[in-house]
């Protein structure tokens, strides 16, 4: 009876063991649990991505802050300006350099300023560095869009004229002026959410249980 189950070891012919091993003709071998989960994970990962475009919310131009976007165009068109003529006039290229510097200095100002009323509105908006900087979903294209291009004006013109002497390189500088107005319109008109109320913890303060509560 112990023979009756064993094959030679050179037969190509499964034993009865194996052949009750294999899977019928047409049918696949069950699916562990698990591979479907992380199937699954993935599928809704993907609904995910391609549903968020039309989760975001669409920011209403209510023409707010008007008067920082023409600052940030008036400074890059000084700076663009600026450029073109020390390029041209090397007598021209310390009155320039000049104007770059103050450019930097008022764009720190104006960033530290905006970092304040930031600081101040975060008591009851949920504000993040990501938005606050590239504006993304908290202003109106057409806002994003131009303060985003006066940046993007500037850090051409920087990298382009930077090489040609040691007084225009201070351009590089400039920039900060354009990033300086975008913190300060979000920070002022920003469409931020508001801060949700915190969760209580169970237990009584400090995540300790409560006595009382066990009595």
């Amino acid at each position: 009876m112990r023979w009756a189950n064993w094959s030679h070891p050179m037969s190509n012919k499964p034993s009865s063991r194996q052949r009750s091993a294999i899977p019928p003709r047409g049918k696949s071998p069950a699916t562990p649990m698990g591979a479907e989960a992380v199937r699954a994970e993935r599928a809704a990962r993907r609904a995910a991505r391609a549903a968020e475009p039309a989760l975001r919310r669409q920011v209403v131009d209510t023409r707010e802050g008007e008067g920082i976007i023409r600052s940030s165009w008036i400074g890059t068109a000084v700076f663009v300006a600026g450029s073109i003529l020390a390029a041209a006039v090397p007598d021209a290229r310390l009155p320039v350099a000049i104007v770059d510097l103050a450019l930097f200095f008022g764009g720190i100002i104006v960033f530290f300023w905006a970092w304040a009323i930031a600081a101040g509105r975060s008591r009851d908006r949920e504000i993040s560095l990501w938005n606050l900087v590239l504006l993304e979903d908290v202003a109106p294209t057409r806002v994003r869009w131009s303060l985003l291009g006066a940046l993007v004006v500037q850090v051409v013109v920087a990298l382009s004229t930077a090489w040609i002497t040691a007084a225009l390189a201070f351009g590089i500088l400039v920039p900060m002026w354009g990033e300086g107005h975008c913190w300060l319109w979000g920070a002022r008109h920003g469409a931020f959410e508001p801060r949700k109320a915190p969760v209580p913890r169970k237990g009584g303060k400090g995540g300790r249980p409560d006595r009382e509560a066990r009595k």
